[in-house]
Order: C-alpha cells, then sequence, then structure tokens
C-alpha cells in the first residue's frame, strides 16, 4: 500500500510524457526555448519544473498548492494560487489585454497576470473555482481555476484558450472558431489599434474583419449565457445574463439611428462586436473589467462607479467622472462629436433628435426618465436631422447609459413609454 501514492504520481508523469507529449512540447509551457523553467539539472520545458515526483502536493504532484479554496476574494498572493509562482512579481511578464492586442501603453501596475487580478475588477477566481466543478466534467475540487479556461498542457502564445466544455483542445486556432465565423450573414468590425486609423486589433495590421480574432463570444458564453446563473461573490449578487444572439452589440438589429465612431460608422451591415472589444479577460483598471483603451484611445476618465438604482439623477459633473459612458463614447458620438458647441459625454442629441422613431424622441414623454414630472426634468428641444447637427440641451441632467442599456436587455430602454 505504501507504494500507491508513488505509482499514482508516476502515471500522472506517464500520462503527460506519453499521452500529450507532442502537444505539450508544442506548447508554451512546453517549449525547449522559451518554456518552463524552474530547477536546474532539467531542460526547458521539462515537465518536473512544476510536477515533483517524490513531493508534490495534491492530486497534480504540483511543486505547491494548486488554489487556496479559502480565499473567495481578491487581493490574491503567489501563495493564493499555483500559477502565480510564475505568472506573478518577478516571474514573467504577461501584458493585459489592451497592450497586447491593443498596443496600449504599458500599465505599470499589471505586468503580470496576478496583478493584473489585483486591479478594480477581476474574474473572482473563487467563483470561477467553484462554478466549473459544478459544471465541467474534466474540472474537480482539486482543479486551479485557471484551466477553466487555459488547458497548461497544450496552450500556445497566440491561441492561450480552450473552451471549458471541450478542454482538451485550443479555441480560436482554427478558421472556424474566429470572430468572422461567428459574425457569418453579419458585421464583425475590428476595432482600431491604439493611435492608428489604419491598423488594427488585435495584430496592428490592416485585417479588420475578425479573421485573425478568436471567436471570443462563443468562448465567453460557454458559462456566460442566456440560461446559466453564475453567482458574484465579489458582488454579493448573480451576474446578468448575456444572450449576443439577441442584445444590440450582438446579432441583434440597433433600432433607428447611431452616431457611430470611425472604423464603425463606415462599417456595413449589422454590426457585432467581440466580448474582448470592451473587456479585459483577468482584471482592469475600470469596474465590470472594462478595458483602458478601447477602439484606438484611452477612456476619458477611470469608471469607478456603475449605479442600478437612482437611475436618472445625474448631473454633468457626476456622468463626465463616473459613468459608463466613458466607455461608449469610444464607439458612439456624443454630443460636441455631433455639434461641436455641445459639451461633450452628453447623449442629448442622438437619443432625441437624429431618430424620429425612436419614443424618447417625444418631449412629453421626458418625465418617463428625467425627474420633475412629465415634460418637466428632461426639457425640450426639437428638431435635428438624421445624423449631423441639432440643439444641446445641455442644461438638462445627464443619465447614465447602463440605466437603459446593459447585458440582457434587449430594448433600448427599461422605459414603457
Amino acid at each position: 500500500m505504501r507504494w500507491l501514492p508513488f505509482l499514482s504520481i508516476l502515471a500522472i508523469l506517464i500520462f503527460i510524457g506519453n499521452g500529450i507529449t507532442g502537444s505539450y512540447k508544442e506548447s508554451a509551457h512546453g517549449n525547449s526555448t522559451y518554456g518552463v523553467k524552474r530547477l536546474s539539472g532539467y531542460s526547458q520545458g521539462n515537465c518536473a519544473h512544476c510536477h515533483e515526483m517524490h513531493a508534490g502536493n495534491g492530486a497534480f504532484a504540483l511543486f505547491a498548492n494548486n488554489f487556496d479554496t479559502t480565499v473567495t476574494t481578491g487581493p490574491y498572493f503567489e501563495e493564493n494560487n499555483f500559477c502565480f509562482y510564475c505568472h506573478g512579481p518577478g516571474g514573467i511578464t504577461n501584458y493585459d489585454y489592451s497592450k497586447t492586442f491593443g498596443g496600449a501603453p504599458e500599465n505599470v501596475n499589471a505586468t503580470n497576470i496576478m496583478d493584473a487580478f489585483n486591479q478594480a475588477s477581476y474574474h473572482n477566481l473563487y467563483d470561477i473555482w467553484d462554478f466549473a466543478k459544478n459544471n465541467f466534467n474534466f474540472f474537480t475540487s482539486g482543479s486551479n481555476p485557471c484551466v477553466a479556461c487555459h488547458n497548461p498542457h497544450i496552450a500556445k502564445r497566440k491561441y492561450a484558450i480552450s473552451l471549458p466544455s471541450d478542454h482538451g483542445n485550443l479555441w480560436g486556432d482554427d478558421a472556424s472558431e474566429r470572430m468572422n465565423a461567428y459574425a457569418n450573414g453579419y458585421t464583425y468590425q475590428s476595432p482600431y489599434w491604439y493611435n492608428s486609423t489604419t491598423n488594427y486589433e488585435p495584430a496592428c495590421n490592416t485585417i479588420f474583419d475578425g479573421s485573425n480574432l478568436p471567436d471570443y463570444v462563443t468562448f465567453c458564453q460557454n458559462c456566460h449565457n442566456n440560461s446559466t446563473q453564475i453567482y458574484s461573490t465579489t458582488l454579493g449578487r448573480n451576474l446578468r445574463c448575456v444572450d449576443w444572439d439577441n442584445e444590440i452589440h450582438g446579432k441583434e438589429a440597433a433600432d433607428g439611428v447611431v452616431n457611430l465612431e470611425n472604423p464603425y460608422s463606415t462599417a456595413s451591415g449589422n454590426k457585432v462586436v467581440s466580448c474582448l472589444d470592451c473587456h479585459e479577460p483577468h482584471g482592469a483598471p475600470n469596474l465590470t473589467l472594462i478595458r483602458r483603451t478601447v477602439n484606438g484611445r484611452k477612456l476619458e476618465n477611470t469608471i469607478t462607479t456603475i449605479e442600478n438604482s437612482n437611475c436618472f439623477d445625474y448631473d454633468y459633473d457626476d456622468i463626465k467622472s463616473k459613468s459608463i459612458a466613458n466607455l461608449c463614447d469610444r464607439c458612439h458620438q456624443d454630443d460636441k462629436e455631433i455639434n461641436s458647441s455641445c459639451q461633450e459625454n452628453h447623449w442629448y442629441i442622438v437619443h432625441h433628435q437624429n431618430d424620429p422613431t425612436s419614443p424618447l424622441y417625444n418631449p412629453s414623454s421626458c418625465g418617463k426618465c428625467h425627474s420633475g414630472g412629465n415634460g418637466g426634468g428632461g426639457g425640450g428641444g426639437s428638431g435635428g436631422g438624421s445624423g449631423g447637427g441639432g440643439s444641446c440641451n445641455s442644461e438638462k441632467p445627464a443619465i447614465n447609459c447602463n440605466c437603459c442599456h446593459y447585458h440582457g436587455s434587449t430594448y433600448d430602454s427599461k422605459q414603457t413609454f
């Protein structure tokens, strides 16, 4: 019986050595030039840099504990997660998505994966672990939350993710697993590379149709979909469901007139957005994992507050400094961009003047959104063309975008007009 633990560990290493040798040697961890390297005496990429035959911890014979399940929220430290021993301070440099695939300046506060998780918002590792062990067959209570999205034995530098429901294969490495394939019949338009109007994400070249970008919608919706409830320990509530087939940033056609920034203003057809066009996968300095650069530029302000109540009581200064509108402004034109005499980060024209088909166009409906009674707080404002101008009416209180536009909403507004 005393040989059983040793034989179990040996079987694991034999499986790693024989069962997936080819894939592992082709992976980022198994590469003989830049793969894992912790111990002297072992070649780069050798299994022994992570697995210890005689003194391993837990079911996977790792050199340290895999994941501390008592840590239910951040901040995270190296000893909380096995992956952080290499993908943490003093280890491998891993920039965020905004820099790696968007060309943004370096985020000096997060140059590795552990620090990326220690920002204003982050994917809660305990919640990932708890969800994955109850929903995916390969994942056990002894697994690391990182492997819910990454298979460490086959992950590559360019294609590093695997569908949680298909852990044994990479995702995005085949042409059928790209954003242009997901958007078939619609239009996927890549956002601009940082400070460029000629090159696009994710490769700083002229490819703009998503044929070089993994289908992140299908990947993310393996967990975040329209039927699965995911509880957030960080937020203390269930996350909003996401149904990209029926949301206006997905495959549902947007209603009426929208004033878009380039390159979206010139893209034809109903436009489909990729999740990572707006969100970071690990963590971000903005709430709800919003990227610090979107569509070629920095957000004007850090998003520090997203209100779910008192939605219609905002004034200009508050929305400018705290609103999700700082994200929306990267792809949609605000009043100032439509009419240079108006205030920036105000959205009166597009909602009230440029689209006569919108229920918001009727001045008598103001009170249903703006405080002050029907037709009172919102003010009037008339006229406006179908895309080019309009009066500002900027003295009226602004409304936070997420009051009406949010994941799970298939309509322009929660209000009934």
